[in-house]
């Protein structure tokens, strides 16, 4: 804090007359205390408007003023959806607004279905936006309240298109991006910028006239910076189309994923290995889309830092002890591990 209430009131005595008693109890040592502290609180708080005045250190809804000055807003978190499979009686009717669930993530069936059949497959949207929507084949598979005729539900696929409010630092990272490079006419950045502004999108990458002239390709990634499912392509691709110059031909497509396969002779702690799994599944996802390889150093650095691990030899990372390279168009996932 730049100025305190002791500071303050050591000013206020200065400037006073020798004739005011200002000792502690005195009725002008109140006064003149209780002014000190609410310049004390003025001061603080116009240091923290000054801090929330700019893009570098502002936050939450003053970093949204900040950034909207460039036509930038925050992207809204998503619902995820997907099908599920649902074992009835002959006659049993599936509703609208039925539920079912994930464990405590709750789904809802958007469709009625009247036909007769003992099994139906129905569309479900998340009763909740954001990633904890995004669940795996096989763990909707129960229904939290009881229905008439139904017997069970799953799906046989995961749920997709989750994704949470886009934070502070990304944010303030996709405005960085914004003012440090030229987005004008439809170059290449104005199709990124355009990309990443949709709801859902982790990042983008644009390949201009990959096709010929007039064609463009844009590659995108979740917010999860994994492969974005079908209706995230299709979204992007509506938008752009509604902001690109007349004659461009896009196309949008979703990055390939690439295993990346290690195994190493590993000494451990027997609950180290999961830790050294997770922390190569970050490091991956933390550089999907940002550099073009995988550092074959730098996974030996993420196993030698995992708690637990005294040592590792005999590092492979797809059979080879190389940089592994990462095309514009792939994500690099975690493959086959396999610790000996």
């Amino acid at each position: 804090m730049s100025e305190t209430s002791e500071k303050i009131l050591e000013r206020l005595e200065n400037e006073l007359p020798e004739r005011y008693v200002m000792k502690p109890g005195s009725y002008t040592y109140d006064i003149e205390k209780a002014h000190a502290i609410e310049f004390e609180n003025a001061y603080d708080r116009m240091d923290r408007l000054e801090q929330q005045s700019h893009a570098s250190t502002a936050t939450g809804k003053y970093l949204e003023k900040c950034v909207s000055d460039f036509g930038i807003k925050r992207k809204s978190s998503t619902s995820s959806g997907g099908y599920v499979t649902i074992i009835k009686d002959v006659d049993a009717v599936v509703k609208a607004g039925d539920k079912v669930a994930a464990g405590n993530v709750i789904f809802n069936i958007t469709d009625t279905v009247t036909t007769t059949g003992e099994s139906c497959t129905v569309p479900v949207i998340c009763d909740v936006a954001g990633s904890q929507g995004n669940v795996k084949a096989g763990y909707i598979n129960r229904f939290p309240v009881t229905l008439p005729g139904l017997k069970s539900v799953r799906n046989t696929h995961p749920t997709t298109g989750g994704s949470d409010e886009e934070t502070d630092t990304e944010l303030r990272a996709r405005y960085y991006e914004f003012i440090s490079h030229p987005i004008t006419s439809g170059n290449k950045w104005q199709y990124i910028m355009w990309a990443k502004s949709v709801d859902g999108v982790g990042d983008a990458k644009c390949q201009p006239l990959w096709n010929g002239n007039g064609t463009v390709k844009v590659i995108i990634v979740d917010s999860k910076k994994q492969i974005a499912p079908p209706e995230l392509i299709d979204n992007v691709k509506k938008y752009i189309e509604e902001q690109q110059p007349i004659g461009a031909t896009l196309t949008v497509v979703t990055a390939e994923e690439k295993s990346i396969n290690i195994s190493c002779k590993l000494d451990c702690e027997p609950d180290s290995i999961d830790m050294v799994k997770a922390n190569l599944e970050e490091y991956l996802r933390n550089i999907s889309f940002a550099k073009g390889y995988i550092s074959y150093a730098k996974t030996g650095q993420i196993i030698m830092d995992t708690a637990g691990v005294a040592d590792y030899t005999d590092l492979l990372v797809n059979g080879d002890t190389a940089n592994i390279p990462i095309t514009d168009t792939e994500i690099a996932v975690l493959g086959v591990v396999s610790f000996d």
